[in-house]
């Protein structure tokens, strides 16, 4: 029996490949491009499709990647007009002339490592490191009137789930070094300022918010604000279904560095023809997306990985099913300061793993005592066993109700 259980565990590691190191990013926009038609049909495409590039460009840099206006000198010069440098691939979706304009849409993708790179050279950021965060959520319509239902679980609160939010990003924040501390009052006072922050109203006589404002009534060093937006239902008669969206705005609001950067709006779309199901598809996918807005643009301006990489080697025992440890295995992998996780050794009820991290150790065996997960029932405790290589011992101890 112990032998066919190990078979099937490393017949699933091979099927997931090792070692494995996290894709590079891949950004697909679907752009149009106009030209004159002043000297023929071929000249017009080829200077419509090089239109379609900027424009593509010029979205992602500064929609996806909210870099600032203040730079968008130097991103032009570097940038926009070597575009063809920042372009992977292209295909055009559809071309039309429109009197004497030539017009094509292309579906374009882009370098995105490349880009994140350049942007980066471009605003030479040097910001103060940030560790205590705080986060705010923000009730979705209404506003004052509504601040009651921020204690009491109100009707704002379907489009997002909270506590899920919160428990997902403490998890994960902490193999990052931060600590998360949540705001459940806010006072009419202060959440009118968060409403003006995030509406780019002026306050006080200013022409635009600062961060400062916020300096010495909330303690953290970067304040993370959601507001999540309304649900809505447009009920699509030949499928007999509906379809279910809704939007969150995100904003950093650095009292540290003195900086306020808007995020893409992110958006969750979902069609089900169950108002609970869907409901509930749409709140899980509109949370998890949030999720991950917030902790990618937090990694891409504040974490700066040691040039090093560390070995650290993980003797798991006490796993029961091979699927909840390809499972786990696979939620080590999505850590995005884990390079690479490889198979070392397996023994009878045994599995030992090692995992390349561009983080100190201390931080990632802090993150294993800590895990907790909705769809994985067991936790872990952590001992140290040697200390060249840096070498633990995880016992893996399972929640009583799901059984053997």
């Amino acid at each position: 029996m112990k032998i066919g259980w190990l078979v099937t565990v490393f017949l699933l590691l091979v099927m997931a490949g090792n070692p494995v190191l996290l894709p590079a990013a891949s950004v697909v926009k679907t752009t149009a491009g106009q030209a004159v038609l002043d000297g023929g049909s071929e000249k017009a495409r080829a200077e419509a499709v090089f239109d379609a590039f900027g424009e593509a460009l010029s979205r992602y840099l500064y929609d996806d990647m909210a870099a600032s206006y203040e730079f968008e000198q130097q991103i032009n010069e570097k940038i926009i007009k070597r575009r063809k440098l920042y372009i992977k691939s292209y295909e055009i979706q559809s071309e039309r002339t429109l009197g004497d304009l030539y017009r094509v849409e292309l579906r374009v993708e882009l370098q995105g490592d490349l880009l994140e790179r350049e942007l980066r050279k471009i605003e030479r950021r040097e910001r103060r490191q940030v560790e205590h965060l705080m986060l705010v959520i923000l009730p979705a319509a209404g506003l004052e009137e509504n601040l009651e239902s921020i204690d009491n679980g109100g009707a704002w609160s379907m489009a997002l789930e909270p506590t899920v939010l919160r428990q997902r990003l403490q998890q994960e924040l902490t193999v990052y070094g931060f600590s998360l501390e949540v705001v459940d009052t806010i006072s009419p006072d202060l959440l009118s300022m968060f409403v003006q922050v995030l509406e780019e109203n002026e306050i006080a006589g200013q022409s635009e918010p600062e961060a400062a404002w916020f300096q010495g009534l909330m303690p953290g060093d970067l304040i993370v604000a959601i507001r999540p937006g309304e649900v809505s239902e447009e009920r699509i008669v030949s499928l007999q279904k509906s379809f279910w969206r809704s939007q969150a705005e995100l904003v950093f609001i650095d009292t540290k560095n003195d900086m306020i950067t808007h995020l893409p709006t992110v958006t969750a779309k979902v069609i089900n023809a169950d108002y609970v199901t869907g409901l509930e598809k749409l709140t899980g996918n509109l949370t998890e997306r949030v999720q991950q807005a917030c902790l990618d643009r937090l990694l891409r301006d504040y974490i700066v990985p040691q040039e090093s990489e560390e070995l650290v080697v993980l003797q798991f025992e006490g796993f029961r099913r091979p699927a909840d440890f390809a499972l786990f295995k696979e939620r080590l992998k999505s850590l995005r300061t884990v390079k690479e996780v490889s198979l070392q050794a397996l023994a009878a009820g045994s599995i030992e793993l090692g995992v390349r991290i561009l983080i100190s150790a201390p931080l990632l065996i802090k993150w294993l005592n800590g895990f907790s997960s909705d769809d994985l029932p067991f936790t872990f405790t952590v001992y140290p066993l040697d200390e060249t290589p840096e070498h633990y011992l995880v016992r893996v101890s399972y929640d009583p109700a799901a059984g053997s």
